[in-house]
């Protein structure tokens, strides 16, 4: 510890160093300063900032748009004051002793430059003086139409951010990829981090894969498409959230950030009266699209049923699509919270109940979750914030996705004519011909997922200097994230597959217990000189992260039971994850002027993860951005832009090391009748280093013609160095293969926002905002011979790992057999339409997603194919002749191989209506007399998301993945559980 003391010892004197020489006299005289501040319409605008620049005295507005403070004048001087507020433009007026009455208008800012963003673990800046890309998302934009977690909810509203769901079942399963592919063999989800404290994302894979064969339970690469864990945090208690996209804006966050850095915030009270909201949402959700199936006539029927006897019974042509997919589920969700308190005390409490019926029978999801944020000021000097999270979810998850003993629904389905009867008979089953009966496992399948979750995190701040021009904080954050995950995974005797096992009745119970524990110290430190604006941060953070994952697997039960005792075979996985990381940190901000803003920083991260646990890897950071718009030469150009600034940043970040790249691990073996342990074929390597990203980032901000139109460009390069990848080994080796940092990769990729608002009168407004981003990617160095990753055999499509190429490539066989290239899984771009329209109390608003091309292996075609139950197949049907000539058959061209692997990769561009929403708000003098006044606002309305989707792939949804949260391989379709609509009718009361 001694070396990490004498670090951080030596970034703090250097934050004391940087800031404290330049301290300045107390000014003399004081005079009262008051006005009012109005918007545009004459409107009075309440919690205006002001503030006396060059120095840190102020004030806000209060309900009526009023202020007076008192205002420190030297020498009779004049002084400037700042007003600022979210969503205005920030105005400066001067001021002299003589001054009252002061009256200012702010006007609305398309870019939000007031808008503080968090910069660093310890600080935050104004949107204006940023030097890096960063999307934020506010609550209002979040919810435009109820979401099954917070990663679904900001799909296509933000550019270089890519969400995408892995499954359709209740509860959800989602991507999020930050600008691109930054890793190949490590961790590939973003840093999440809430109310400053690092919380759990994983999704682990239940044990369904023990019946359908695909993986072994428990596996941290799940192909049954678990819940993420994000999805427990209720959106309704969001106030905004953060994206750090890239290394140059992420790098405070050291060794865990290379994928970049969500941050959520949560709302808080404000000192006033008790505030209560109360809402009710119900819909239902449908299946998203169809992919079909073949229509069979009576005499292919026949000969069917000639060849299989009572297992093909005539019953015209059943859809099955609509037997297993075509529930309207019931979509419920209630909410409630409360925000006030006085001026020491403020709270914000919250409950939500949400239930999710899936369009399967007898799938669902249910959530129970209840908030509470405080914030008490003991002292001028001390505060304490506190944010407590209790949450409950249950999910039944049925059966889906990658199968290799014909029991999940699309692989069974694949292989069931349509004139095959599956119905039950006087409560009798008949069997399947692909290896199992959907409709009977639908019914009698569990697949449950029960989870308990606690998060709960403390803030206190202490002032230990504060004076008219600086302020020196010391702050202490902490808390823990800790969750249960309970799987019951249980397969009735009478089920087909499991008669045919051998072994009727499975049943298998899995146990997850997550703890992160995050602790920062750090100190604050802010000087404000007339013209200069310093902040410096330095602190000290400790991470805990524990997970222990059991499963127990049990075959062979008396029917009837589940208890695993019971079994006549039973065995136990477990895993137990441990990781302990400690990491310093010092950043300096300065703005000059507000119109320069300079950045720099460094963090230093150790991990029981690296190979070297004592070794300090550094990520440092740098940026700056110059607003042109601001100096005298601009003046000219004042009627075409207002608002116009460059960017530059630059920085580095890690990705520690997966547990299993470090160690050796070892499996149980029998030696001479006594247990006993023998390597794995795989072995970690005891140096492995966290792989780094380093980044370069250009950026333009401008807004044009009085804020009617605002820009936000972004270009950025990144260099992956140190890529952890598994490589062969000689067999003399006594393994097969070993990890290690073995390669580098290069990304760039451009973003660009259009925010527009065309039409703005008292009575009428239009907003519309385009999101565009653009990526590319390429393996520039290989330690290793080149690989197949992801995927399956090449003769179905895998992706391909070598120098020169794009990580996610996908190679197959032509129709002579030579390996050849055949796409892409990275689409040549993404862009995201939003549109929000209002007239008097109606608002309309809506959110297209459009992504372009982008491939993906449609494996489910192929499966269908096989069962010859493709749509299309009595269309491209040939058939199948004898040496003689003699018809013995049918078959496609696409299984025959005239065009080789090319069949089954398809394009996967798309349109979505992700969300849409018609909202009323009743009168509010209505609404006060109706209600006697007790009721203060009453919103009513519909909304809808994932409405409909324009796409030429043929696959129930382009946006899949059967391998979950992978960086390579995600883009393959096993027959997933199928995408839904969702349609809710809205009521939201106030209360007084």
């Amino acid at each position: 510890m001694t070396k990490l003391y004498r670090l951080y010892l030596a970034l703090f004197s250097l934050l004391i160093f940087t800031t404290g020489v330049f301290a300045q006299n107390e000014p003399a005289e004081e005079v009262k300063i008051s006005g009012s501040v109005v918007d545009e319409n004459n409107e009075p605008l309440p919690g205006v900032n002001i503030q006396l620049k060059g120095t840190f005295i102020g004030t806000s507005t209060d309900i009526d748009g009023l202020f007076s403070f008192h205002v420190p004048f030297l020498d009779g001087a004049e002084r400037t004051l700042t007003f600022s507020f979210v969503g205005y433009r920030t105005e400066e007026v001067n001021i002299s002793v003589k001054s009252t009455g002061i009256s200012v208008t702010l006007y609305e800012d398309i870019l939000r430059t007031s808008e503080i963003v968090v910069t660093g673990i310890a600080t935050s800046v104004k949107r204006q003086n940023l030097a890096n890309s960063v999307g934020s998302i506010n609550s209002d934009e979040l919810l435009g139409a109820p979401t099954q977690s917070v990663e679904s909810a900001m799909a296509g509203k933000m550019p270089g951010m890519v969400v995408s769901q892995n499954t359709g079942a209740p509860g959800g399963g989602v991507f999020v990829n930050l600008r691109g592919v930054s890793t190949i063999e490590g961790k590939t989800e973003p840093l999440y981090v809430v109310d400053g404290m690092i919380v759990n994302n994983s999704a682990t894979q239940s044990g369904i894969d023990r019946i359908t064969e695909a993986a072994g339970a428990g596996s941290s690469r799940p192909q049954g498409q678990p819940v993420n864990r994000i999805a427990d945090i209720n959106p309704n208690d969001i106030e905004n959230v953060e994206v750090l996209k890239g290394a140059s804006a992420a790098a405070i966050y050291g060794a865990k950030a290379s994928n970049g850095v969500i941050i959520i915030t949560t709302k808080k009270g404000s000192a006033g009266k008790t505030k209560i909201n109360v809402s009710q949402r119900t819909g239902y959700s449908s299946i998203l699209n169809t992919i079909g199936a073949r229509k069979f006539n009576a005499e292919t029927a026949e000969a069917y049923q000639e060849g299989g006897g009572d297992l093909f019974r005539q019953n015209g042509n059943i859809d099955y699509e609509d037997i297993i997919y075509g529930e309207n589920g019931l979509l419920s969700e209630s909410s409630i919270s409360a925000s006030g308190g006085t001026e020491n005390t403020q709270f914000y409490i919250s409950g939500l109940r949400k239930n999710e019926d899936g369009i399967v029978k007898n799938t669902g999801y249910e959530k129970l979750s209840g908030k509470i944020n405080l914030s008490h000021r003991f002292s001028p000097r001390l505060k304490l914030d506190t944010y407590s999270s209790f949450i409950n979810t249950e999910a039944n998850r049925a059966i889906t996705g990658n199968d290799n003993s014909g029991t999940t629904f699309g692989v069974s389905l694949a292989f069931t004519p349509g004139f095959v009867d599956l119905r039950p008979k006087n409560g009798v089953y008949p069997d399947g011909p692909g290896g199992s009966n959907p409709i009977h496992t639908r019914d009698a399948l569990i697949n449950r997922e029960t989870v308990y979750r606690a998060m709960n995190s403390a803030k206190l701040t202490y002032n230990l200097l504060r004076g008219s021009t600086q302020n020196l904080d010391f702050i202490f954050q902490g808390g823990f994230d800790y969750y249960s995950q309970f799987n019951k995974l249980y397969a009735p005797a009478e089920l087909q597959f499991e008669k045919a096992s051998g072994e009727p009745v499975t049943s298998i119970n899995g146990e997850t217990r997550g703890l992160n524990t995050t602790a920062y110290f750090s100190f604050a430190h802010s000087m404000a000189m007339e013209d200069m604006v310093f902040n410096s941060s330095a602190g000290f953070q400790i991470e805990n992260e524990k997970v222990d994952n059991t499963v127990v697997e049990a075959h062979n039960i008396p029917a009837g039971q589940s208890n695993v005792d019971l079994a006549a075979r039973n065995a136990t996985y477990q895993t137990i994850n441990k990781r302990y990381d400690q990491g310093v940190f010092f950043q300096e901000e300065i703005s000059l002027e507000e119109k320069i803003y300079l950045t720099f920083g460094l963090r230093a991260d150790r991990s029981s993860a690296h190979g070297d646990v004592d070794k300090f890897f550094t990520y440092p950071k740098a940026s700056g951005s110059i607003r042109l718009s601001e100096y005298d030469f601009w003046e000219g150009l004042n009627d075409i832009s207002n608002d116009f600034k460059l960017r530059a940043a630059w920085g580095q970040t890690g990705n520690s090391p997966i547990p299993a790249a470090k160690y050796r691990s070892f499996t149980t073996a029998n030696i001479d009748g006594q247990p006993g342990l023998i390597p794995r074929t795989q072995v970690g390597d005891p140096n492995i280093k966290p792989e780094r990203t380093t980044e370069t980032e250009f950026g333009v901000d401008a807004s044009f013609f009085e804020g009617l139109v605002g820009i936000e460009f972004s270009y950025y390069m990144q260099t992956i160095e140190d890529l952890i990848l598994i490589s062969d080994l000689p067999l003399s080796s006594g393994f097969q293969e070993k990890f290690s940092n073995a390669g580098e990769m290069e990304t760039k990729g451009l973003e660009l926002s259009v925010i527009s608002s065309p039409l703005k009168t008292a009575d009428m407004r239009w907003d519309t905002r385009i999101n565009f981003s653009k990526t590319e990617s390429e393996i520039t160095k290989l330690n290793v011979d080149p690989f197949n990753k992801g995927g399956f055999a090449t003769s179905l499509g895998t992706y391909r790992i070598e120098e020169g190429k794009s990580p996610t490539s996908i190679i197959g066989n032509d129709a002579d057999g030579n390996v050849v290239d055949f796409g892409d899984e990275t689409p040549d771009f993404e862009m995201g339409f939003s549109n929000s329209f209002s007239y008097g109390n109606f608002n309309l608003s809506f959110l297209f997603h459009w992504k372009q091309g982008g491939d993906v292996i449609n494996l489910g075609r192929f499966l269908t194919d096989l069962g010859q139950v493709s749509d299309d197949w009595e269309k491209e049907k040939v058939d199948v002749l004898d040496d003689d000539g003699i018809k013995i058959g049918e078959i496609t061209p696409r299984l025959r191989g005239d065009f080789g692997t090319g069949p089954w990769i398809e394009d996967g561009t798309y349109i979505k209506l992700r969300e849409a929403s018609l909202t009323y708000n009743v009168d509010k003098e209505f609404v006060n007399s109706w209600f006697n006044g007790l009721v203060s606002s009453l919103n009513v309305g519909i909304s809808g998301r994932n409405l409909f989707v324009i796409t030429d792939y043929s696959g129930y949804d382009p946006e899949v993945s059967n391998f979950g949260n992978v960086a390579i391989g995600r883009s393959v379709d096993v027959i997933p559980f199928p995408s839904a609509r969702s349609i809710y009718f809205n009521v939201s009361l106030g209360l007084n």
